[in-house]
């Protein structure tokens, strides 16, 4: 417990100095780009007298150091600046917070079906390896795993919502078929809409992620059961079922939860790519919706958030993976 607790400290310590690394990366990185807000918001014939007003309302005009650090402030209060994109003079925190909220419904809920039924698929295919089914399982995971994530989403898009007409072509509410747009009132036909909204993306989504743990949940488990303490159970009597539960699935999840962790990253990446294809409002879209508007400030908040989520995940998983395997050096 005691080499817990100072695993845990030195883990907080590490944490905290990479975030100050990714504060810092994420502050000079949108200083080198090119352009600043005045580029959005004043018109190339605007005068120079507004552009200084308006760098000096977002403290551009003060020395770099000074800028860093009152940055860094605002990171610590969650003051983010001012969007100057879609909603323009807009709060970033407020124009963030409902994309937010929609996300974490979607990779939320994505990642948790996408994790449970690619271990139970791998976990399938590895107890069955070299037989049809292996086979069968793993074609169609690698389907899967390959294809594009917005050739999926298109084809889902326009077969379910285009053509079949059972889903909604985009956003992530307003729109129940067996009531009406103008009918949602009551709190239950909101979340029915939220719900009905989400089906096709939280699908393509799911799909995607779950390819991924299904290869490698499979491939682990099947060089687990080649192990010479697998045939020593074996030999001691044990059912499959408690040499599969009690033996090799704890061992065989290791290279599962790194991935957990490395593939945080890639999943962020997939939901930007599903939210744009259904115009699901979510941080997906919001960020590409940033990037062509030029929203220097929403972006780096976005940038930010997409950061600490990936350094929150590896973290977790670190500790995790001490949790299945002691034997690692803390």
């Amino acid at each position: 417990m005691v080499n817990m607790r100072a695993y845990l400290a030195r883990k907080t310590v590490y944490v905290f100095i990479t975030f100050i690394i990714i504060i810092s990366f994420n502050f000079f990185l949108f200083r080198i780009m090119p352009g600043d807000p005045t580029s959005v918001l004043v018109p190339k014939t605007g005068n120079e007298e507004l552009k200084e007003a308006i760098r000096e309302a977002f403290g551009l005009n003060k020395p770099l150091w000074e800028q860093y650090f009152l940055y860094i402030k605002q990171v610590f209060t969650l003051d983010w600046g001012i969007s100057t994109g879609l909603r323009k003079y807009a709060d970033v925190t407020d124009v963030m917070a409902p994309a937010l909220m929609n996300t974490i419904i979607l990779l939320g809920t994505g990642t948790v079906l996408a994790i449970i039924l690619g271990i139970n698929v791998g976990k399938f295919a590895a107890w069955r390896r070299g037989t049809y089914a292996d086979a069968a399982s793993m074609s169609i995971s690698l389907t899967f795993y390959s294809m594009p994530t917005f050739l999926f989403a298109l084809f889902m898009l326009m077969i379910f919502a285009g053509y079949l007409k059972w889903f909604p072509i985009k956003g992530s509410e307003g729109w129940l078929p067996f009531l009406g747009q103008s009918d949602i009132d009551t709190m239950g036909e909101k979340i029915l809409s939220r719900l009905y909204h989400l089906v096709l993306p939280l699908i393509v989504f799911t799909l995607e992620i779950m390819a991924e743990f299904a290869i490698i949940m499979r491939n682990s488990l099947t060089d687990v059961l080649t192990e010479d303490y697998i045939v020593t159970a074996r030999a001691k009597g044990l059912s499959n079922k408690q040499i599969l539960d009690n033996h090799a699935m704890r061992n065989a999840m290791l290279p599962v939860v790194t991935v957990m962790a490395i593939g945080i990253a890639w999943v962020l990446g997939g939901t930007i790519m599903v939210e744009m294809v259904f115009s699901y409002d979510g941080l997906g879209l919001m960020t590409w919706d940033a990037v062509v508007n030029q929203d220097y400030a929403l972006l780096q908040a976005l940038f930010l958030l997409f950061a600490v989520a990936v350094l929150i995940a590896n973290a977790i998983s670190d500790v995790i993976y001490f949790y299945l395997d002691p034997r690692v050096e803390m």
